[in-house]
């Protein structure tokens, strides 16, 4: 009896001991492993209050289905209803505290100073966006689909997405045709690189980027004459704003672009601020409807 009486307590200790190693391996399988920019973070499944702090990243929520919690933006709301958080450039933690997230989405070149923080908040994942070329944004929305629990939807858009830039690249027939996005806005030209998400796509349509640059590292702009512009004479070109201003120059009238009709206006938002599958898609959308229907012309 006193045998029994003694062994009751560790009886009772080991059923505690195995709930509690129960309910650790429960809530194990039940997170994801998430390998990001800056980490890994360890995601519960199908989070569903989600705060992003780059404005490219939720067109692929919205793909997935998910609308945000919370997103850093310059507007008091979205359209879409979800609260704003502050600029992607300053995020208001105290805010996003508020909001109790249950899964942040950070960028990871404008937010590795704060990246520490933002995990004492919530399960934390950090990818490029703000300095993204095209597979970069391919990698964020795939790395986004799995931390949600999705999966199969980003790929069926990217299959798709591969077929209309091989359609495009059939029809309009650049390969090896030299292209270069340009916005001569405030009386100066600003060229974009070929390291741009823009740059890039249009490189998978079929385009040669007329400006190559030698070394790795983020996209970046910068100013040209309009002389060293002639000297790069590209074939087409896409133009942002400022047409007016170039007519004025002579040597405007000299490109091969400008000769042959092929200088496309084209909006800046559009073309150069989603950098997203969506985005890509709006982009060749454009371009389709701009150089196809020109090419129907001639």
């Amino acid at each position: 009896m006193k045998e029994e009486e003694q062994m009751k307590p560790i009886f009772s200790m080991l059923m505690i001991l195995s709930v509690l190693f129960i309910t650790a391996c429960s809530e194990q399988e039940h997170e994801t492993a998430v390998r990001h920019d800056l980490g890994t973070a360890h995601v519960a499944a199908h989070p569903h209050r989600i705060a992003v702090l780059n404005e490219g990243f939720i067109d692929t929520l919205h793909d997935l289905g998910i609308k945000p919690a919370a997103a850093a933006d310059d507007r008091a709301e979205r359209n879409d209803g979800s609260p704003s958080v502050g600029l992607p450039s300053h995020p208001d933690l105290k805010k996003i505290t508020s909001l109790k997230p249950d899964l942040i989405i950070a960028d990871s070149s404008l937010h590795k100073g704060i990246y520490h923080e933002l995990t004492k908040i919530a399960p934390t994942i950090a990818l490029q966006n703000e300095a993204a070329d095209y597979q970069d944004a391919v990698d964020a929305a795939l790395t986004i689909e799995k931390a949600v629990g999705k999966d199969g939807i980003i790929e069926k858009q990217l299959s798709a997405q591969e077929e209309k830039l091989n359609d495009i690249k059939r029809k309009l027939d650049a390969e090896g045709g030299t292209i270069l996005l340009i916005d001569a806005a405030n009386d100066s030209i600003s060229v974009k690189d070929d390291r741009f998400f823009t740059s890039r796509l249009l490189t998978l349509a079929g385009f040669t980027y007329a400006v190559q640059t030698d070394s790795g590292g983020k996209s970046d702009s910068f100013k040209m004459t309009p002389g060293q512009l002639l000297h790069i004479d590209p074939d087409y070109i896409v133009l942002l704003d400022g047409e007016k201003e170039l007519e004025k120059n002579h040597l405007w009238k000299q490109l091969t672009a400008v000769k042959n009709g092929h200088v496309y206006r084209a909006d800046r938002a559009v073309w150069t601020e989603r950098r997203s599958i969506d985005g890509a898609d709006a982009i060749l959308h454009d371009l389709q409807k701009k150089m196809l229907a020109k090419k129907a012309q001639n």
